[in-house]
């Protein structure tokens, strides 16, 4: 509101309107915040997307580095997937890939984040866990798979996963950390899938945690 003294003594007050700007303002805002959570979300799970996830383990690996807890990351391949689509039907193979975000959602809470980077694959990582508590996460989710989902009135299928479960290691930087859990996964496949393999050493060696 401006103000103006006249020549003859009278003030002169001048106000403007400004809720329909503050509306603007708060329009452009609210259409700025969705646009930023678009780009970083999986349109078909709701899950944080590759770029995303990669950005909060990297906030992780540096929350960790800062505090000396533990951080365990695990790469996660749903078992024949090209099998349920050619079966099923692509929609079906989306209900999987629903049912599992929801079903490894709920069982994190609070707890960690995972994130899609890619097809069938998936990114976990859960700070302050250690591998025996973090592998024991994983077959909470495992058996809610075994349990199935069900395909558009067709009955409850069940679907299995392979894991690769590594902690993350003062020398390790994100491509290190990647790497090793990707070793430890592809071991989980090449031993015949449904399992969680921990990857202990920089090299392609990795353990059987579970079946």
């Amino acid at each position: 509101m401006d103000h103006t003294v006249l020549p003859n003594g009278w003030v002169l007050t001048v106000g403007a309107d400004i809720t329909a700007l503050k509306h603007n303002e708060k329009t452009l805002r609210q259409a700025h915040n969705a646009a930023v959570l678009a780009s970083q979300t999986d349109l078909l799970t709701g899950l944080p997307n590759r770029r995303h996830i990669l950005t909060l383990l990297e906030e992780a690996m540096a929350a960790r580095a800062a505090s000396g807890s533990s951080l365990c990351v695990t790469m996660i391949d749903i078992d024949r997937f090209k099998s349920i689509n050619d079966t099923h039907g692509h929609d079906a193979g989306d209900e999987v890939l629903r049912h599992f975000a929801s079903v490894f959602q709920a069982t994190l809470g609070s707890q960690g984040s995972i994130g899609r980077v890619g097809g069938e694959e998936f990114l976990i990582f859960l700070p302050n866990t250690g591998v025996l508590d973090a592998a024991r996460l994983i077959e909470q989710v495992r058996q809610a798979c075994a349990r199935g989902e069900f395909w558009k009135g067709e009955g409850a299928r069940p679907y299995s996963f392979s894991a690769g479960l590594v902690e993350v290691r003062s020398e390790d930087d994100r491509d290190s950390i990647l790497s090793r859990a990707d070793r430890a996964l592809y071991a989980a496949k090449r031993e015949g899938r449904n399992r969680t393999k921990l990857g202990l050493q920089a090299d392609d060696s990795a353990n059987p945690i579970s079946q």
